[in-house]
């Protein structure tokens, strides 16, 4: 987990370096829904869990109107006094279609922090949502992820489950 983490913060800054004058930095915090679905068999089951997440990005000018955006975000989510941990890595392509309000779309991917043995660690999703600057400094965005990968370790054939998350935040550009 430490070695991902530090892989992560090493390609942000990294990258950084290279278009320093072009690459903004800040910090995201907000809520965070966490949507688990199981399909397959003749169920399809789906449990929803509500929290927060919060999180560091760089910012990159690609051209006048794209951006990419890494980011690294720890979320908590909780249902019936239990609680689901983990590290969210969207990297979103933010096309400009006005001044102050974005499009973005992008790989996420996840890492489940708390234990389980029941579901994989790792997972993939596809990340989609729309983001407004309100000045130089502070924004806001909303965004959906649908996750790809199936979660269930070892699943029998047809048996599957996705965790797909909602956020919606505010973010500070330093």
């Amino acid at each position: 987990m430490k070695k991902v983490l530090f892989i992560v913060v090493f390609v942000l800054l990294g990258i950084g370096n290279v278009r320093a004058q072009e690459t903004t930095y800040g910090v995201t915090a907000g809520f965070h829904n966490l949507r688990i679905s199981v399909s397959g068999g003749g169920v399809s089951l789906s449990e929803h869990a509500s929290g927060y997440f919060v999180g560091f990005f760089a910012d990159f000018n690609v051209s006048e109107k794209l951006n990419i955006q890494p980011e690294v975000h720890f979320s908590s989510v909780f249902k019936n006094g239990e609680s689901t941990n983990d590290i969210i890595i969207p990297v979103m392509a933010k096309y400009y279609v006005s001044e102050k309000f974005n499009v973005q779309a992008g790989p996420q991917f996840d890492i489940l922090v708390s234990e389980s043995d029941e579901f994989n660690q790792f997972g993939l999703g596809v990340g989609l949502g729309a983001g407004y600057d309100f000045s130089e400094k502070i924004f806001t965005s909303v965004r959906y992820a649908i996750g790809l990968s199936n979660r269930i370790e070892d699943a029998p054939s047809g048996i599957s489950s996705k965790l797909n998350t909602f956020q919606i935040g505010l973010g500070y550009r330093f």
